[in-house]
């Protein structure tokens, strides 16, 4: 992305959450972009993770410029490569774990018994194949964590964006969360964002952005 803006109205004025923010994520990265609260990095995974479009610049995903894509064209874009992952886990507490991880299947129409068969080796490949009839009330923060990741994965994304997804976890678990965030990118060549203020987990990246006011002001390869 090159010299990208994003401005909201408020009142009568403006607000600028990003201010010519300009940076190059390569295909099977492993990046992390720091910075305090109000700095700008959840209006950044917005526009990376194509929820959102700036208002000025160019964001180029797939060699197409995002800002020029309509809402149904995003939405394929989201659907086809990216994976989201929260710091909030967002999983349905009405769902057991096989269920939250096939919801994004059940949305593309996949036929029940294909979803099932996906859904399962991506919760094998996190390590909960024998908790997949549990509810989120029934596993811990780091195993409903694992359990975002896996629903993350049923799409087969190329790139997956993480919002502070050790936040709220406790080490041991944050440590594991890493351990298959860093095993996805290197053995399966997925791209990786990860958003956080905690300097343990950018360690673990390959490269780190400073984002502060709206603006990168540093970098650390």
């Amino acid at each position: 992305m090159t010299d990208i803006t994003k401005a909201y109205p408020l009142g009568g004025s403006r607000v600028e959450a990003l201010k010519g923010v300009s940076l190059s994520v390569k295909e099977g990265e492993f990046v992390s972009i720091m910075g305090p609260s109000g700095s700008g990095k959840s209006t950044l995974l917005s526009i990376t993770g194509c929820l959102d479009v700036p208002t000025s610049g160019v964001y180029l995903l797939d060699g197409k410029n995002v800002s020029q894509l309509d809402d149904d064209e995003l939405s394929l874009l989201r659907n086809k490569r990216i994976g989201f992952i929260f710091q909030a886990f967002h999983l349905l507490p009405r769902f057991n774990a096989l269920e939250n991880v096939e919801l994004p299947l059940i949305y593309r129409g996949t036929p029940k018994d294909e979803r099932e068969k996906i859904a399962k080796t991506c919760l094998e490949q996190v390590g909960l194949i024998h908790r997949i009839g549990h509810a989120p009330s029934e596993l811990s923060g780091g195993e409903q964590q694992r359990v975002a990741i896996a629903r993350a994965l049923v799409n087969s994304p190329r790139l997956i964006l993480a919002d502070e997804p050790t936040g709220n976890l406790d080490s041991t678990s944050a440590e594991e969360v890493m351990d298959i965030l860093c095993r996805l990118n290197e053995e399966r060549k997925i791209t990786v964002v990860i958003i956080t203020h905690n300097r343990g987990v950018a360690e673990r990246t390959k490269r780190v952005y400073h984002l502060k006011d709206g603006q990168i002001v540093d970098e650390d390869k």
